[in-house]
């Protein structure tokens, strides 16, 4: 179970408070085999999600491991309890009041070293027949062997691809099945190019572009959202989601990836889920999507 700390309580027991960088800028550091990101928040606009990924590379195939409890604390941070590996690049992903979003530069662990220990005095008597005073003979101080590792901090650019674009928490079960439909219809199974599946009901929605399962927003095997947009890097593309009562839940703002998964922890429960799809401002599709519970077969 991972443990997720505010930035107050990870950095007071490092005693680092002012070594944070600021955002989009990350600290990460090794400590006793314990790797902690840290941050200052100074963005003017309203931070709505800041999710903490990790990767064997510094460019591409991160995934979430843990997302914050308060992203719009100044300072910040998160644990990762047990890494597979004590040199993994990390990075942030900041999600902002309106839509918009960005990837912080990816940074590996630099080893913290402990505080050094204080300079000891060893006490002898010389004579003690004779007041002579004590004489304090200060030891050396223990030799520090420095192998703390170059922090190697790298831009995490837009990823080609498609596995790269995760942002979100990753699914835990991946052999849920989706539930059928108020009159227990069969939920047919459909495999996309790109490899993932999109199961889907029979039911159609209303709206412009295509019939329900939509082609371009639609959900993968294990129940992520996945965005196929081609030529989304010239086009000006934005997605406003809402739950099924047709509750604004979110938007994004300006879609630049031709490929992006959404995690299913976005949507905090499971059930029906609706969207309109715009571009340079005209909508071109209103279609929904269903997320089932967790473990549900």
């Amino acid at each position: 179970m991972r443990i997720y700390l505010t930035l107050a309580i990870s950095l007071l027991a490092l005693g680092n408070l002012d070594a944070q960088s600021i955002l989009p800028s990350i600290t990460v550091k090794n400590f006793s085999g314990k790797i902690i990101v840290s941050w200052r928040n100074q963005y003017p606009l309203e931070v709505k999600v800041i999710n903490v990924q990790r990767s064997f590379d510094s460019l591409k195939n991160f995934s979430t491991i843990g997302s914050v409890l308060n992203p719009q604390n100044e300072e910040n941070g998160f644990v990762d309890e047990a890494p597979p590996y004590n040199k993994m690049y990390y990075r942030v992903f900041i999600s902002f009041e309106g839509g918009d979003y960005i990837f912080s530069e990816s940074a590996r662990p630099v080893k913290e070293l402990p505080p050094p220990q204080p300079l000891y005095t060893q006490e002898s008597v010389v004579d003690p027949f004779k007041k002579a005073d004590l004489v304090k003979q200060p030891l050396k101080e223990p030799s520090k062997k420095n192998d703390e590792p170059p922090a190697e901090d790298k831009k995490a650019g837009v990823m080609k691809n498609p596995k790269d674009k995760k942002a979100v928490v990753p699914a835990r079960d991946k052999n849920a099945k989706q539930p059928g439909t108020k009159k227990n219809k069969t939920v047919p199974s459909t495999e996309t190019t790109d490899g993932t599946e999109n199961k889907t009901s029979p039911e159609e929605t209303t709206g412009e572009g295509s019939g329900y399962p939509s082609k371009r927003i639609y959900t993968s095997r294990d129940y992520n959202v996945v965005i196929n947009l081609p030529h989304a890097d010239n086009r000006r593309y934005s997605i406003r989601f809402f739950d099924e009562e047709n509750k604004f839940l979110f938007e994004l703002n300006r879609v630049r990836e031709n490929y992006l998964i959404i995690e299913k922890v976005n949507f905090l429960h499971a059930g029906w889920f609706y969207f309109e799809l715009f571009e340079n401002g005209k909508m071109i599709e209103k279609n929904k999507l269903f997320i089932p519970k967790e473990g549900r077969n």
